[in-house]
């Protein structure tokens, strides 16, 4: 039962913190075209690329992340989480 607890506990965990965060932000959905603009983009990462094709489709204010240098090349402001907590 133990073992049985612990495999189930991370996707409840998960479940609870996804509910928590959608009472806080929009979360956006993923579009075809999102992925055919990310894979125009000059970005290193494509999943950096993916994310600001979608957060420039969707208007987003920020793109949340540690690590913003790799969105030099966003039309969308990257931050990060410590100052996006300054601006609310």
């Amino acid at each position: 039962r133990r073992t049985l607890r612990r495999l189930f506990q991370p996707a409840v965990r998960t479940k609870d913190i996804f509910k928590t965060i959608s009472l806080i932000f929009t979360i956006a959905d993923l579009k075809a075209d999102d992925l055919k603009k990310a894979a125009s983009m000059k970005f290193k990462d494509y999943e950096d690329a993916v994310q600001s094709a979608c957060a420039s489709r969707i208007r987003a204010e920020y793109i949340i992340t540690r690590n913003i240098r790799d969105f030099r090349e966003s039309k969308v402001a990257a931050i990060k989480p410590a100052e996006f907590l300054e601006r609310i």
